[in-house]
């Protein structure tokens, strides 16, 4: 059925995952809209003074679950937060920094911390109960075909 796989794979993908996203398109925000090498230059420049020793209660530059919480709101907001000051971080974390250098720093730390937590979800060991992980489809088409698969089989779609 190679006609049938290659039909359903996208559609259904798609399909699939506009059902299963419930955040606002703000928390979907892409950080590759921003200039991330510059913005690794100016966090590294002017923020990491803090970020690197979480003073002020800073989240800290390689501690992921210090930013887990931050992870969870759109992109927008941590940017205005680090423009405008939040809780103990002052305003452009007392720089002169512009709005697009803040921008690129916040969008930079926010795309290594989730390559971070990427990996460090790559790294988990097996289940809980002490078995083998599932094996993985081989491709994302392989999957969408055994999900289609699967829902054809319930008694409800008979």
């Amino acid at each position: 059925m190679p006609g049938v796989h290659a039909v359903f794979s996208a559609g259904l993908l798609a399909t699939l995952l506009a059902g299963s996203v419930t955040a606002s398109p703000d928390y979907l925000s892409d950080t590759r809209a921003y200039n991330l090498a510059h913005g690794r230059v100016v966090f590294t420049e002017h923020c990491l003074h803090c970020h690197e020793q979480g003073r002020k209660g800073a989240p800290m530059l390689d501690v992921t679950a210090e930013w887990a919480d931050r992870l969870a709101q759109p992109l927008d907001d941590l940017i205005s937060h680090a423009i405008e000051g939040h809780g103990d971080m002052p305003a452009r974390g007392d720089t002169d920094l512009t709005d697009q250098q803040v921008a690129s720093a916040v969008a930079y730390v926010v795309n290594r911390t989730r390559q971070m937590l990427a990996e460090e979800l790559d790294q988990l060991p097996a289940t809980a109960t002490g078995g083998e992980q599932p094996p993985q489809p081989a491709s994302i088409d392989d999957a969408v075909v055994q999900m289609f698969l699967l829902l054809m089989g319930k008694e409800r779609w008979k």
